[in-house]
């Protein structure tokens, strides 16, 4: 064997797994992210929901990092799950005019408060405790939009994403791939026991999507970069609002 193809081998042997250091990155700039200050972005209807949604997506995104890093990618499609619906609801937000924005907003806490009094209800007549508070939830007014378009879109990831204004349809595919992986589907059944040539049980684990998290950076670059755009437009200083995208690339 030659020096340099000796030497060649001994580089990729000891060479660190693209996913292991995109790990790493993700975890870094998630942890980044969730330590900004947003505490002086002023309140309104939509910065709550920007800012509860930026911080839950890191959430997600710091968990699927520690699961990659601990070569227990496969079992994160629930948390991408969450953080590629995330995504698409930031995006949903920012596609539309800013003046549809803030009762777009109520419209989904709207269709949250039809469903926990529907939940109330169910466990009041299958007598189990509820301690959802129905009346304190209708006491609370909420200007909804009157648009048909909009309500469906709150109600419908698909809507959303059909309607919106980014093309949100890769992120939405990788959605439907994790969700195949997040519920009691067969797909995942078989996955963890499929059957082998001679008809015994076998054992395996479900794809890992995204392994290397590629979309998973490019998603978190345009989610800051949303974010940032619906904060200014919600009166946050230029600075502030881009404080979250800042801390993301100040990472690497």
């Amino acid at each position: 064997m030659s020096d340099s193809r000796a030497k060649k081998e001994c580089q990729s042997k000891y060479e660190r797994p693209e996913y292991l250091t995109s790990a790493d990155y993700t975890l870094r700039a998630a942890n980044a992210v969730l330590a900004v200050d947003l505490g002086k972005v002023p309140v309104t209807r939509v910065s709550q929901f920007v800012v509860g949604w930026l911080r839950a997506a890191f959430e997600q995104s710091r968990v699927i990092a520690t699961l990659t890093a601990s070569e227990m990618g496969h079992a994160a499609a629930p948390n991408r799950r969450a953080f590629w619906e995330l995504t698409i609801r930031m995006l949903w937000l920012g596609g539309m005019p800013q003046a549809d924005r803030a009762k777009a907003a109520n419209t989904m806490l709207d269709h949250d408060r039809t469903n926990e009094t529907k939940t109330d209800k169910y466990m009041r007549e299958n007598d189990l405790p509820s301690n959802i508070d129905v009346a304190e939830m209708e006491a609370f007014l909420l200007e909804v939009s009157e648009s048909k378009l909009i309500k469906e879109e709150a109600q419908l990831l698909t809507k959303a994403v059909k309607n919106a204004g980014t093309n949100l349809w890769m992120v939405y595919r990788l959605w439907r791939d994790d969700s195949k992986w997040s519920h009691a589907t067969g797909f995942l059944a078989g996955s963890y026991a499929p059957t082998n040539s001679d008809d015994t049980m076998g054992s395996g684990k479900p794809p890992h999507i995204d392994r290397d998290l590629e979309a998973h950076k490019l998603a978190a670059i345009v989610l800051t970069l949303t974010v940032a755009d619906l904060l200014k437009d919600e009166g946050a200083a230029h600075e502030l609002a881009g404080a979250p995208m800042a801390a993301y690339f100040q990472a690497n």
